[in-house]
């Protein structure tokens, strides 16, 4: 199966080199191409009609399959129809008026003209892109994973403090948490969105700590973090976990 998938984005790679020389496209055009790779999982041929085209360019087909089921989940609503219901265009930029599932407003979706070809997104995007080339995509997933790993962390704080005042000051593991509906099952492995999570009682229960750490450095998270009745702190640690003198976290 993995061969199947290496072997069809070597072929899209083809047809949108090919693609590259023919007749630019309108942005209407653009849009629906878009779109309809994306929801065909057709990535990177979807990517190529984007501001995002250089993030897919230069990924290794171990790269594209571990992306694979990200991209999965944010364009798997995409509706079967797609139908352009007008286009204004303003200089180096355009707007198509995208009707989705035949039915609705039809919506709004920007384009910007780079190099005499129409690209879904704006010039703001594009620039960020640009700079950061390949590693956009993890970029963008560390980010995110990051953000969740910390509203996790104030929810186990939040469970705690609410332990300790029904049990006389006592606190409880993650897995007690989990059982009392005060943390999500999601965390039930001890993983959510891409960190490792350990909650850790003194001995005798009267404190914690909470610690959660990348499960894949650099791909799934960089920040390391830490978490007691006194907040958050965080800070990049190669991997491991932060501690009650790591910065604050966030960083104000």
């Amino acid at each position: 199966m993995k061969r199947n998938l290496i072997a069809t984005l070597a072929i899209v790679a083809i047809a949108v080199g090919s693609h590259a020389r023919q007749k630019p496209l309108t942005p209407s055009e653009t849009v629906v191409n878009f779109y309809r790779a994306l929801k065909g999982r057709r990535y990177v041929e979807g990517f190529r009609y984007s501001v995002y085209r250089n993030a897919v360019e230069g990924l290794t087909p171990p790269d594209l399959q571990d992306l694979e089921p990200d991209f999965a989940r944010t364009f798997a609503a995409i509706p079967d129809s797609i139908v352009p219901r007008g286009e204004k265009i303003d200089g180096q930029t355009a707007t198509v008026s995208l009707q989705f599932g035949g039915t609705g407003d039809a919506q709004p979706v920007t384009l910007v003209l780079v190099e005499n070809e129409w690209l879904v997104g704006d010039q703001e995007t594009l620039t960020l892109v640009n700079t950061q080339g390949n590693a956009f995509f993890f970029n963008s997933r560390m980010l995110v994973n990051e953000s969740e790993a910390y509203e996790m962390l104030q929810r186990i704080i939040g469970a705690e403090i609410i332990y300790s005042t029904k049990f006389e000051g006592k606190n409880a593991s993650l897995e007690e948490l989990i059982r009392l509906g005060g943390v999500p099952k999601d965390i039930e492995d001890g993983e959510a969105s891409g960190y490792r999570f350990v909650v850790t009682l003194s001995g005798d229960t009267k404190s914690f700590f909470a610690t959660a750490c990348p499960t894949a450095y650099g791909k799934s998270g960089r920040v390391s973090l830490y978490a007691n009745l006194d907040g958050v702190r965080g800070e990049d640690m190669k991997g491991q976990p932060a501690t009650a003198q790591s910065p604050v976290y966030p960083p104000k």
